[in-house]
């Protein structure tokens, strides 16, 4: 049943500019879905919501109407999900941590293949890493945290086991390893998130505080300074959210901080979707619509 929590959320406005104020804004926060054990949330092109719990994937309308959703575990199709990709709404593709997988599907919910995350990629490069639901892992696997799907198909996934971020083609063939361990520039510890836009890719570090941009073929662009508590990452009308466990920061143009949004709320956020109309948060155990 869908509630109405009166929240209050603050927008601080840095001084980057002359040209640039203060502002704030108090609206109500609508719970549209509650959910248990929460793990990622997502929005497609077409505006619906794909939710992710440590079992099953839910679509939702922007209404909070679920249209659909999808537990693997009674038929042993996936175990633990930890993070989920719509793509371009056609395909889309959730991490499996257990199986140390990614599983595409369409959107009428067939499943297309499973790829599986090589514990040792360098290794595999240039190889399909694709296996068929029934067939036995014939290797060590690794364990996806965090997937984000490239304007051409390419997927790029966080393996947590080595510490990197993996990039397969548009014909999910193993291209190439991005971010070598390291503190340096271009280089990771802990990498935790990721996104993508039309050019880049963007890895959020825990242990470096920073998030990490590269291109497409793993070149190092430059960083932005983090706290250590970033719960999730995205991209959306050229403005990189950085989300927290009470608030979200906005860098314009994907650079330069513009925005401080202060989120009070019961639970931490575990994500934040923003939409043209709407902006979606996700708790361990609700999905949050608020109007902007």
């Amino acid at each position: 049943m869908k509630q109405v929590l009166r929240g209050v959320v603050v927008i601080s406005v840095f001084v980057v500019s002359f040209a640039e104020a203060q502002d704030t804004l108090k609206a109500g926060f609508e719970v549209i879905a509650d959910i248990s054990d929460a793990r990622a949330l997502a929005v497609d092109q077409d505006g619906l919501l794909y939710v992710v719990s440590a079992s099953t994937m839910f679509l939702f309308n922007d209404d909070g109407q679920l249209i659909t959703s999808l537990d693997g575990t009674s038929g042993g199709v996936f175990g633990e999900l930890t993070d989920i990709d719509p793509g371009n709404g056609l395909i889309w593709v959730l991490a499996d941590f257990d199986f140390g997988s990614l599983h595409r599907f369409s959107k009428e919910l067939l499943h297309l293949e499973t790829i599986r995350i090589p514990s040792n990629s360098a290794t595999e490069l240039g190889r399909s890493p694709r296996v068929d639901l029934r067939d036995e892992f014939a290797t060590t696997l690794g364990q996806p945290i965090a997937v984000s799907t490239g304007q051409s198909g390419e997927i790029f996934a966080i393996d947590v086991s080595a510490q990197h971020v993996i990039k397969w083609d548009n014909s999910r063939r193993l291209e190439r390893i991005i971010g070598e361990f390291g503190t340096g520039d271009g280089q990771l510890v802990e990498p935790i998130r990721i996104a993508t836009d039309a050019t880049s890719v963007y890895v959020a570090d825990r242990s470096l505080k920073r998030i990490n941009i590269f291109d497409y073929f793993g070149g190092y662009e430059r960083s932005v300074q983090t706290e250590e508590d970033v719960k999730h990452i995205t991209v959306f009308d050229e403005e990189l959210w950085i989300v927290y466990t009470d608030q979200i920061m906005i860098y314009k143009n994907r650079r330069r901080l513009s925005r401080q949004m202060i989120v009070e709320l019961d639970d931490s956020l575990i994500a934040a979707e923003p939409t043209v109309d709407f902006l979606f948060l996700l708790t361990s155990n609700q999905l949050i619509k608020v109007k902007i």
